[in-house]
């Protein structure tokens, strides 16, 4: 692995990171779309995440079985992490009820290849809200890994206390999450 990209041990998540992933991915996995979004943080041996970010809007498509975001949205997002300091350690995003939470052919082809890089899919739309049940994979060695229950429970780490930004994303750039 090279400099650009230092190995990651393990990922520490605020615990309301995954309750605003799931309040940002629901409304389109309740309408039978599939919707995702960017978890972005510090990249080191213990990698932080700090900033949640939920594309939506302009270059952002929500479809049955699709969801997809455009170079314009990743450029957004990449020039406003980084003078913070932050790069994309995850992508997480929903399958339709009835869909498994397993990387499907196009998510693993054409989804972020960087190494280190996480690959999270929910299931049924967004409801499914136990971190357990989704499918958690890492992209090394040119291709993505599941993560078993045992790499999950020593590689992901809840801490209760952490702090997080939410963020909303679209083409002309980001905006903080105004709830």
């Amino acid at each position: 692995m090279t400099a650009a990209y230092p190995p990651i041990k393990q990922w520490v998540f605020a615990e309301r990171v995954f309750g605003n992933t799931l309040d940002g991915v629901r409304p389109a996995g309740h309408s039978g779309r599939e919707s995702g979004v960017f978890w972005l943080g510090t990249r080191q041996e213990t990698s932080r995440v700090s900033a949640i970010v939920i594309p939506r809007g302009a270059g952002v498509e929500e479809r049955p079985n699709c969801w997809r975001v455009s170079p314009e949205v990743f450029g957004a997002v990449t020039r406003w992490a980084n003078p913070l300091n932050l790069c994309l350690l995850a992508v997480a995003h929903t399958h339709v009820r009835g869909a498994p939470p397993v990387l499907s052919w196009t998510d693993r082809n054409f989804g972020v290849r960087v190494p280190g890089v996480l690959a999270v899919v929910i299931g049924s739309g967004g409801d499914d809200s136990d971190h357990h049940n989704w499918g958690w994979y890492v992209f090394e060695n040119y291709d993505y890994s599941p993560l078993s229950q045992t790499e999950i429970d020593e590689r992901i780490s809840i801490d209760p206390a952490g702090q997080v930004e939410a963020w909303t994303a679209d083409a002309s750039g980001v905006q903080i999450l105004r709830t």
